[in-house]
Order: structure tokens, then sequence, then C-alpha cells
């Protein structure tokens, strides 16, 4: 009987359960197994520094460190984006706890933005990477950076090149110039190191300012480094020479800038000639010796000398 009732019992546990079972909705049983990703999981979210940004503006710390970790994989980012996203994924690091990794964002950081600060607002648990980070890359033998010089006219020049690359990173330094505001630059591709000369062609007819650029790219063609970019470039500006943009003129600083091309400057030399050639006459006539009447004083009383 004993035996009979706890069948009973056992089987009425098994109906209920199953009853449980089938009124939980499906939803819900998924979500006891592998959870189903939401509308605006990770995964649907595109891999750009924006939305990495709004993310983190929205305080959602995990997807915009998930969206900033795939967009530094990718390739062919430019210099903006690469910062903006190592920003992004150094302090959401941080604040996730994940010391090691923030510290390793943030040293990255600062090889591509050497003036980075963090914010001191954010307290201790991002300064404190930031800082060990800053540590790490002032022991380096020298500040990333790429250093450029112009020298051009109107007749050409040449632009040199310093690239400083520490962790060796760089792979290859584009460098473009145009004499025009805008169309297309002419880039020549040098090799990382100091003072590498890269020669700029002769200026179109009436154009004095040179646009150019430098940038350093790494093994993804990521712009790590970079002296102006092709919509924000550096410029020099070159003084016009007699010959135009043909190259057959002299250069600005020799055509029509020395001071022996000016009629004022020969009128004054002409002067002075004329002038120091009569004193010089003066001065080197022979005269004659002194006399007694030279030398003595004469008295007049009248129209008569005085006796």
């Amino acid at each position: 009987m004993g035996r009979g009732l706890r069948g009973r019992a056992g089987w009425a546990l098994v109906v209920a359960a199953s009853c449980f079972v089938a009124s939980v909705p499906r939803t819900a049983v998924a979500q006891r197994g592998k959870p189903s990703a939401p509308p605006t999981s990770v995964q649907s979210a595109p891999a750009d520094v924006e939305t990495a940004e709004a993310l983190y503006a929205k305080l959602d710390y995990e997807q915009a460190s998930s969206v900033a970790e795939r967009v530094v994989k990718k390739n062919g980012l430019t210099h903006d984006q690469l910062v903006r996203a190592y920003r992004v994924l150094a302090v959401t690091y941080a604040v996730l706890d994940k010391e090691e990794q923030a510290r390793d964002a943030f040293l990255q950081l600062l090889t591509y933005d050497a003036d980075f600060q963090a914010d001191p607002n954010l307290g201790p648990k991002v300064n404190t990477p930031f800082m060990e980070a800053r540590g790490s890359f002032r022991s380096l033998p020298t500040k990333p950076g790429i250093d450029v010089s112009a020298a051009v006219s109107t007749n050409g020049g040449t632009l040199r090149v310093t690239t400083r690359d520490p962790t060796r990173m760089v792979k290859r330094v584009n460098v473009g110039y145009r004499w025009t505001s805008s169309g297309e630059y002419a880039v020549s591709q040098i090799t990382p190191g100091e003072a590498v000369a890269v020669e700029v062609g002769s200026a179109p007819a009436g154009r004095t300012r040179l646009d150019f650029y430098v940038q350093a790219l790494d093994e993804r063609e990521n712009a790590v480094l970079e002296a102006g970019n092709p919509n924000v470039p550096k410029s020099a500006f070159a003084e016009a020479g007699g010959g135009g943009g043909g190259g057959n003129g002299k250069k600005g600083k020799e055509e029509g800038g020395s001071v022996f091309s000016s009629p004022v400057f020969w009128v004054i030399t002409s002067a002075a000639v004329i002038g120091g050639g009569a004193a010089l006459f003066f001065a080197l006539r022979p005269q004659d010796p002194p006399t007694s009447a030279s030398l003595s004083p004469v008295i007049r009383c009248g129209v008569d000398r005085c006796n």
C-alpha cells in the first residue's frame, strides 16, 4: 500500500514538472541554455569608431570594448580612427578591471598619439594603468613620430623626412605633395629613416603654395604615424621665380630679391663714388710748399696794405 502511494506521488511530481515546463515560454527555455543575442548585440553592431564611441557614451562598456576590439583588427585605418578606437579600448578595459590589457592598450595609444592625457576625473581605476603605460613609454629610446622639413621654390625643391620608430611598427612611409589646393597628390614611397629626401617637381605657373603630407603605415596598412594627411595637409610657400613654373628661371630668393637689382642702390652708390672721388682728388693733389706770405696775416688800411 505504501509502495503504491509512493508510486502515485512520484508520478504526480513528474506530471507537475511537465506542466511547468510546458507553461514556460520557449524564449525563457532558450535563455537557460545558450543565451540568444539581443537585437542590439555586439555581433550586429557595426565595427566602426562611431559605434564604439556611441556605446561608450551610453556607459555600455562591454559592448564598446568589443566593438573597439574589432575595429583595431581591421586594415587600412586612418590615424584618427586608430587613435579614437584605442582611446575607447584602453578606457573600457580599465573600467572592466582588465588592468593588463588596459595598460597595453594605453601604451599602444601613446605610440600613436604621444601627447595623449587620460582624464583625471576618471579616477585611479583608469589613471593607474595609464600612468604605468606612460612610464614604459618614456623609457623608449626616442619618441615615436615624423619630422618633415620643406625647402622649395617654384622651380621645385626637397622634402626631408625623418621617421622615429623605436617600436619597429612602421613598414613603409608615403610622402604626397601637390601644388594645387585640390586634386591628386604625387606620392612617393620611402623607407623609414633619418632625413630621407623626396624631390619635388616644379610648380605650375602662378602657384606658390605646396601642400604635402607624410604617413607611416604598419603591416595592416594603418596610418600609425603621420605629419598631415591627404584631407588636412601641411603647407609650405615658395617665392615666385622669374621663369614661372617651367623651371628656367632663377629661384625666388635670388630673383628680384637682391639689393644689387635696386635702382636706388645704384643712385646712392654713384653719388658716393663721385663724392668720394672728389674728396680723394683733393686729398691726393700735390700741395704748394707754404711761404711766409701764406703763413703771415696780412692787414690792410682801406685798399692799401698797412705798414
